[in-house]
């Protein structure tokens, strides 16, 4: 059987390791970059609580030490009117799309200036439901 510790290496480390990535990548410690997903749980075994989660589950996602989505009640606390809202599967959620942090060509772009760009682009394949 799988422990913990060896899951969470399997998932991190060992692909970062993998690319080569090691040294910037693959485990939560200092100076290192980390995106961590916090999602509810479902199970008291955290693998059956992960296999059984849907995207509606996902409570927070931080990128590089930043809170980008969530539980809308989670980011109106710590980000107050700085994310737009998402509804997923019937929950309300928030998004920060625009990176007004590290501006680059076009990060300052809403989630609805996004939606208009792919459904101009894309209109046919799928349709984009709010």
């Amino acid at each position: 059987m799988i422990q913990d510790a060896d899951w969470i290496t399997m998932i991190t480390t060992n692909p970062a390791k993998a690319l080569a990535l090691d040294d910037k990548v693959g485990q939560l410690a200092p100076n290192l970059k980390a995106d961590i997903t916090v999602l509810r749980a479902q199970a008291n075994d955290p693998h059956r609580s992960l296999l059984a989660n849907h995207p509606q589950d996902v409570e927070m996602v931080w990128v590089g030490g930043q809170l980008l989505y969530g539980r809308e009640s989670v980011l109106q606390k710590v980000k107050p009117d700085q994310c737009e809202a998402l509804e997923v599967n019937c929950a309300n959620k928030r998004t920060c799309v625009a990176d007004t942090i590290n501006p680059v060509t076009r990060s300052t772009q809403t989630l609805e200036e996004i939606r208009t760009i792919l459904l101009d682009m894309y209109a046919q394949l799928s349709p984009l439901v709010p």
